[in-house]
């Protein structure tokens, strides 16, 4: 794929995406007006899917078993399927209306690693899953988005599973209208022997994001070779290393979230701009702080030392303001480069019309 000046291979092999856009997108992308900016459907698919989860995490969160959801959940499925339409629309718009461009096609990238991160937290709520369950699966979920554009950053193919941003909209979709209308005891109800539909939904969201971390890593090391392993391994060893200091009370289930998210997003962001850039990604050392920041507090709750709230607020703010500054950073130099490569783009088309005589 080439989109002004940005060029690399992406082999997409999602089930539902062709259908989606044929029977989904094509039927009511016409309805847009040509002269809409393609970025501004970006920005708006994003905008609904954090109204989404944030109704989510304001009306959903710790809901007793026999608690009413309908509504929340109700208007997350709209907004998650508003918000999906959205990510597969503007691409579309774009090649419809002759507006590709490299600002386009970072912009959906970068924001789709916030909107992974979203739907990591409103699938940890759709099942009402325990803190531990929570954790890992708003770390792993992330992290599987953050490791693909690693993957891309190290081989320029963007490498997209049969079960990807489509199914997963539309699982958890089903998840929670099932919540919303049965309550969040159903899943608890519907079991074989200790095997619950509530433990099945969480093992499958947290073993195919799992999966993906491991055939991103694995496709590298069969291309690259061994030496790439070091490149991913912070992301790896932080993530564990935050659902370790959890486990052991070191960090307060929510603590734990915020960390990993501030590392996920950056490890992510990062990788989006180092590919922007050209540049192949070494080992960050801001991951590699972090995950031995995140160790040592592992340590400290297993020699017995206190803990409480103010840890967990210390490592909120400071892997918030930490990753976040970085990410920003990392997003401005990448925007920086895309605006030059759509420059470039526009002179190399206007040297290419040809000049009509008088």
């Amino acid at each position: 794929m080439a989109e002004a000046g940005l060029v690399y291979t992406v082999r997409d092999r999602s089930v539902l995406l062709p259908h989606y856009k044929r029977f989904v997108v094509e039927p009511l992308i016409r309805f847009i007006p040509r002269s809409v900016d393609p970025n501004s459907i970006t920005h708006i698919g994003h905008l609904i899917c954090l109204v989404g989860v944030s109704v989510l995490l304001a009306f959903g969160t710790f809901v007793p078993a026999g608690g009413s959801v309908r509504l929340p959940f109700i208007a997350g499925v709209l907004c998650l399927q508003l918000y999906n339409w959205c990510d597969n629309a503007d691409g579309a718009h774009a090649r419809r209306t002759g507006r590709t461009s490299a600002m386009g096609e970072l912009l959906d990238h970068g924001l789709d690693m916030l909107n992974t991160t979203y739907i990591a937290y409103a699938a940890a709520i759709s099942i009402a899953a325990p803190p531990a369950w929570w954790v890992g699966i708003a770390l792993v979920v992330p992290a599987a988005c953050a490791a693909t554009y690693w993957e891309q950053a190290e081989t320029g193919v963007f490498s997209v599973g049969p079960l990807n941003q489509i199914e997963s909209v539309m699982l958890l979709s089903s998840v929670l209208l099932i919540s919303a209308i049965f309550g969040f005891g159903a899943w608890d109800y519907v079991h074989v022997g200790a095997v619950t539909a509530r433990l099945t939904v969480m093992g499958f969201v947290a073993a195919t994001a799992t999966v993906t971390i491991m055939q991103n890593i694995a496709r590298v090391v069969a291309r690259l070779g061994a030496a790439a392993i070091p490149r991913i391994a912070p992301l790896v060893l932080f993530d564990l290393g935050v659902l370790a200091a959890m486990m052991v009370g070191a960090l307060s289930p929510v603590a734990a979230v915020i960390v990993g998210s501030a590392g996920n997003v950056f490890f992510g962001l990062r990788s989006l701009a180092m590919r922007t850039a050209g540049e192949r990604p070494g080992v960050e050392k801001g991951m590699v702080v972090g995950g031995l920041l995140v160790l040592g507090l592992v340590g400290w709750k297993l020699a017995d030392q206190p803990v409480g709230h103010t840890v967990d607020w210390a490592a909120s703010v400071a892997a918030t303001l930490f990753f976040g500054a970085f990410a920003v950073a990392n997003a401005r130099d990448a925007r920086r480069e895309v605006i030059r490569l759509d420059l470039e783009a526009a002179a190399a088309r206007a040297e290419a019309v040809p000049i009509k005589a008088a």
